[in-house]
């Protein structure tokens, strides 16, 4: 068949097999992928390989070629490519494979459909996405449609934790014109993501015995005056919004020190993150933090875990199609929005394809 029209497209969209795409859903669930965190997979649920393998069988059943690359010890990305027609512009469905732990969930590892909703682990963050781009393989296989450019589908590994799945796709996969990121949006067009800058603020005290504190300095107490201050830094960051995101946030989520309780500590550790807004680096925040808390002994060092935040610009071609798509299936809110977290579309972090524009 030749390229598609709109026409045919919405005819694509008609023959959706829900049931198909339930089932495939269920199939990724039962597959696990737990993110093991910056560690090697430990055990059988634990890494990406077993959905990787999965897409690539499905895919290849179709006529797409499919590479699965081990980019760490145990840790896989798929990418697979339908071939296009007539050199029009390349597409890059995209996703993450992992998913957070099983721990305290005895059926995360069994889709259960109940009232219309698929239950399981990764069910809606994000094998959902992955299954859709499975059944619009299908379906074009199906009506042996052929398209302008090339289509590709991505399966990355460890967004949850440092989006070193889509870092690897980056530094060595293709180049797309665009990718769209299928994270979980309520259907709303999100055009905007924020960014994720992690920190060490360590204290220092000095030891000594509990039953003469006056001797000594107490770190954790002094960490906890100054994690007062992150409450005026806030307010900070409430003053200067972006028009999708908001304001930037930060948030406090470990605190550690100490050794026993009749014992003065003379260290605190505390690690908090920061969501950055675009244009915002993570070297600005120490700065801005060093002008909110009072002076001390005290330290933060340069950010261990970054994630750019990400903007598509304006009046961008793949925002129109989007909302052009949403129009065509019905959805209701076709409004530009922005997503709160960090995701794989990132430029910083690679992103999911070299010199592209993602939405999520």
């Amino acid at each position: 068949m030749a390229v598609p029209n709109s026409e045919e497209l919405a005819r694509c969209v008609e023959q959706i097999d829900r049931d198909r795409l339930t089932k495939t859903l269920c199939e990724l669930i039962e597959h696990p992928s737990v993110n093991p965190f910056g560690e090697a997979p430990r055990g059988a649920e634990e890494g990406e390989r077993r959905v990787a393998a999965y897409l690539r069988d499905r895919l290849t059943a179709l006529g797409w070629t499919c590479d699965v690359d081990e980019y760490a010890p145990g840790r896989h990305n798929a990418l697979a490519r339908l071939p296009g027609a007539s050199g029009g512009r390349s597409l890059m469905f995209a996703g993450h494979m992992d998913t957070v732990e099983t721990t305290g969930y005895p059926q995360a590892l069994t889709g259960v459909v109940r009232d219309g909703r698929v239950h399981g682990r990764g069910a809606c963050d994000m094998k959902a996405a992955l299954a859709c781009y499975l059944e619009v393989a299908e379906v074009l296989a199906e009506r042996s449609i052929s398209l302008a450019g090339d289509l590709l589908i991505a399966g990355v590994g460890d967004e949850e934790y440092r989006q070193e799945g889509a870092k690897a796709l980056g530094a060595s996969g293709p180049r797309a014109d665009a990718v769209i990121i299928g994270e979980p949006t309520e259907l709303t067009l999100c055009l905007a993501t924020k960014g994720l800058a992690a920190y060490d603020l360590r204290v220092a005290g000095v030891a000594t015995h509990g039953s003469v504190p006056q001797h000594g300095a107490n770190a954790i107490l002094t960490a906890a005056r100054l994690l007062g201050g992150f409450e005026d830094y806030q307010r900070t960051l409430d003053r200067r919004r972006h028009p999708l995101l908001g304001p930037a946030t930060v948030n406090v989520g470990v605190i550690e020190g100490g050794t026993k309780p009749n014992i003065v500590p003379s260290e605190c550790r505390v690690q908090f993150s920061r969501r950055l807004l675009p244009g915002e680096s993570p070297a600005d925040v120490p700065v801005e933090l060093a002008a909110v808390l009072e002076r001390g002994t005290w330290s933060i060092g340069e950010a261990w875990w970054t994630v750019d935040a990400y903007e598509l610009p304006h009046g961008h071609w793949l925002a129109e199609a989007l909302r052009t798509a949403a129009r065509l299936s019905g959805v209701p809110d076709r409004e530009p929005h922005g997503f709160p977290a960090s995701s794989d579309a990132a430029p910083g972090s690679g992103g999911c394809a070299r010199r592209s524009h993602r939405a999520a």
